[in-house]
C-alpha cells in the first residue's frame, strides 16, 4: 500500500533513522546438502550494512501475590525475542529466515526468523535469540 504522500513518508523515515537509528550487517546463508549441517555464507547475494531501529527483547515477572499460598508460587512471564526494523529503501535485497543480523552497537549476532512488512513502506526482522559467534 503507497502512501498518499511520499515526501512526508521519506521524512517521517529519516526522521526515525536520526532519532533511533543504528547500524546492522545483513549477511546472507543457506542450507548446506546435510539437513543436520549448520548454514553456510550465500555467494548468490552480497551482505550489506543498513541502519535501522532496534527493539530489544522484554521480559518481566509479576510480583509475589499475597493471597492464598498457591498464588504465592505462581509465576507469571511475559517475555518477547528482538527485532530490527527497517525501511524497505535502505534493504538491498530482501532478507530470507536463516540470514544472519549483526547489531554493529554490541557485535551481537542473530539469525533471522521471520520478515514482517507492513505495507506501508517498513519491513520489521523478528530474530531468534542471540548466537554464539565462533
Amino acid at each position: 500500500m503507497a502512501t498518499s504522500n511520499p515526501a512526508r513518508a521519506a521524512r517521517l523515515a529519516a526522521s526515525l533513522k536520526k532519532a533511533f537509528g543504528e547500524a546492522f550487517t545483513i549477511e546472507p546463508m543457506m542450507a548446506q546438502a546435510d539437513p543436520n549441517g549448520r548454514s553456510i555464507p550465500d555467494s548468490s547475494r552480497t551482505a550489506f550494512d543498513a541502519v535501522g531501529t532496534w527493539d530489544g527483547p522484554s521480559t518481566s515477572k509479576t510480583p509475589a501475590t499475597r493471597g492464598a499460598i498457591t498464588d504465592d508460587v505462581a509465576h507469571n512471564w511475559t517475555t518477547s525475542f528482538p527485532s530490527a526494523n527497517f525501511s524497505d529503501a535502505d534493504l538491498a535485497w530482501t532478507p530470507r529466515k536463516g540470514d544472519k543480523l549483526t547489531r554493529q552497537l554490541d557485535g551481537s549476532v542473530y539469525a533471522i526468523d521471520r520478515i514482517l512488512p507492513d505495507g506501508f513502506g517498513r519491513t520489521t526482522i523478528a530474530l531468534t535469540s542471540r548466537k554464539r559467534t565462533t
